[in-house]
């Protein structure tokens, strides 16, 4: 992946402003100035002054035909909410919340 986008996923930056920033010399990989245009492995250690910049771990999506009884809340003292159901190991932000249509 290029420098540039590694910097941007972590948070720090843009791409535009990461650009800058290598262009500036304020960026290493593991420890040797970086050039614009280089290329990021998994090993590879990238600071900002050097500040050690951690790459964002991959999003999980879980799509769920949530059913009757479960809350779609993430608190956790409303019996039945849909983070004790689904039990997953890391913290989840549940969405898309549907009104139920009556039918004519």
């Amino acid at each position: 992946m290029r420098l540039n986008k590694f910097i941007s996923e972590t948070g720090a930056c843009s791409r535009r402003e990461a650009d800058a920033w290598i262009a500036a010399g304020r960026v290493t990989i593991n420890g040797k100035p970086a050039a614009l245009g280089t290329q990021v492995g998994a090993g590879d250690v990238v600071a900002l002054d050097g500040r050690i910049l951690v790459a964002k771990g991959r999003d999980v999506y879980i799509a769920l035909n949530k059913p009757r009884g479960i809350t779609c809340t993430t608190e956790r003292n409303v019996a039945g909410n849909i983070v004790d159901f689904i039990a997953h190991p890391e913290r989840i932000f549940p969405i898309g919340r549907q009104t139920r249509i009556p039918r004519a």
